[in-house]
């Protein structure tokens, strides 16, 4: 216990290290501001923070965004913009941190919850109804979550459904250059592949390819940092 203790202030004071003056005033203000705590939100020298005031903040232990993640290959260069719209919702669920790299943009109109998760650099989440990321996801660079279509579809004079959840499990990796659609659900313990498309749900334990991603393989899956 004691080890765990030593080991999560040794993280905290590393992030604190790489936000600056500027991301630290940024940090001290909007977590105090939407958590009453002065170290939920790690906010890095390059983040645009936008959180409306009737936005719902719940963080159980720190969201770090726009810092490099260690070992990344993509150093910080431009700005990470973190939007929160009236009504919306951000959360982290995990029992550690959260941490989202330099260059990102993250847009919640909807429902975002993250887990103890780590995300690469210059990528995207627009939230427009619900997603949900695990603990233990790990998404690579270039990697779009996107559950709303932006517009109204008409098909035939039938109106298309705009928005849909997307759920993605506990330990999932997701590859660089890869789009997650609208409606899908990733199960537990799966990959995707890089430059891959995924348009329907993926069960536990699979790793799937391709435009649409379709399933490669299906079995006993590890993998780590």
């Amino acid at each position: 216990m004691f080890r765990k203790v030593i080991e999560n202030s040794d993280k905290l004071r590393s992030a604190f290290q790489s936000m600056g003056l500027r991301g630290a005033m940024k940090s001290i203000y909007y977590s105090k501001r939407h958590t009453n705590r002065f170290d939920s939100l790690l906010f890095g020298p390059n983040v645009v923070a936008n959180i409306s005031p009737e936005a719902s903040v719940s963080i159980n232990g720190r969201l770090q965004i726009g810092m490099n993640n260690p070992g990344a290959s993509h150093p910080s260069r431009g700005p990470t913009v973190l939007t929160c719209l009236s009504g919306s919702s951000i959360s982290h669920t995990g029992d550690h941190a959260a941490i989202v790299g330099p260059e990102y943009i993250i847009h919640v109109e909807g429902k975002l919850s993250i887990g103890d998760s780590r995300i690469n650099s210059n990528a995207r989440i627009v939230c427009g109804d619900e997603v949900r990321i695990g603990d233990g996801v790990v998404i690579s660079w270039n990697v779009t979550i996107l559950d709303d279509n932006r517009h109204e579809l008409i098909l035939d004079d039938e109106r298309q459904q705009r928005s849909k959840p997307i759920h993605i499990g506990d330990n999932v990796w997701i590859g660089h250059d890869s789009s997650i659609e609208k409606g899908v659900t990733i199960g537990n313990n799966s990959i995707v592949a890089s430059n891959s498309v995924v348009t329907n749900d993926i069960p536990p334990s699979t790793i799937v390819a391709g435009v649409p991603a379709k399933p490669i393989f299906t079995g006993n899956i590890n993998w780590g940092p």
